[in-house]
């Protein structure tokens, strides 16, 4: 074979291979975290997070598609995503500043906001000085609590606020690696920082994960009060996360009520969690 065939054999095998890679690309590729419950990839119950169910309800809803999980950190996840790469990311809160750019499903489930997680020995001076529900404007000038959250965590407009207040300051910390969520509840327990801000659901799992009950107390916000939050399905704002998306949404009704994953969400958040009907 002369020396012009073999670059031409060689071109068109490498054409050849990047077009069958393209197309046997997964219809959805699920990015993943640890991060109970959302997504319980160790313990007693591994797998049953609210959001491992969603992915699995997805799963069986759309059988016809191929579906593949890859387990990352979130900060990896949201960094592929804003690079364009083909992801999408369950359980993400829809209408927020800092994940505009993403594409997002319709509405798949509700959550009550975020509160405050502490011990029952500051929550009542919460109470006394701040309220109940608490101002958290005027908690984070408290200058002898300690606060801390999960690296990759925001919380909506309170965000502003603590970059204001705490951010830098001596009385804040980021906390970081898998399950940080979590690790930051037994940071209050063990009284190595005082308060963090989360859902009840991360205090329920953490409950029902320990040999011994701890003493943790949610308070609601005033900030927050009579606010539910939205969460759906962020995938990649490329033609390939707009094509998910679409396909996602013509079984966000049977999602609604499929009842494995309403049983998690029952699980984790109780019954009288908000409902989306």
């Amino acid at each position: 074979m002369s020396f012009q065939k073999l670059v031409t054999a060689l071109f068109f095998t490498l054409l050849f291979c990047q077009n069958s890679h393209a197309a046997y690309e997964e219809d959805i590729i699920w990015g993943v975290n640890s991060s109970p419950p959302f997504h319980v990839f160790y313990g007693e119950y591994k797998d049953l997070g609210f959001c491992d169910a969603l992915v699995t309800a997805f799963q069986r809803q759309l059988p016809e598609l191929s579906h593949k999980i890859r387990k990352l950190p979130s900060r990896r996840i949201t960094m592929l995503m804003r690079k364009n790469k083909n992801l999408c990311f369950p359980c993400l809160i829809k209408k927020t500043n800092y994940n505009s750019e993403f594409s997002y499903t319709e509405t798949t489930h509700l959550y009550q906001p975020h509160g405050i997680i502490t011990r029952a020995s500051i929550a009542s001076r919460i109470i006394k000085n701040y309220g109940q529900p608490v101002v958290f404007s005027q908690l984070v000038k408290d200058p002898d609590l300690r606060f801390a959250q999960p690296t990759e965590r925001r919380y909506g407009r309170l965000q502003a606020v603590l970059e204001e207040h705490l951010i830098d300051s001596d009385n804040f910390s980021f906390i970081s690696g898998d399950n940080a969520n979590v690790n930051l509840l037994t940071m209050i327990v063990n009284e190595r920082i005082d308060y963090t801000i989360d859902y009840s659901s991360i205090m329920t799992y953490y409950n029902e994960t320990q040999s011994k009950r701890s003493e943790l107390v949610f308070l609601p916000i005033a900030e927050y009060d009579n606010e539910f939050i939205e969460g759906a399905v962020g995938c990649s704002n490329n033609e390939w996360g707009r094509k998910a998306v679409n396909q996602l949404n013509r079984v966000i009704p049977q999602i609604k009520t499929d009842p494995d994953f309403q049983r998690a969400l029952d699980k984790w958040m109780g019954s009288n969690r908000p409902r989306t009907n």
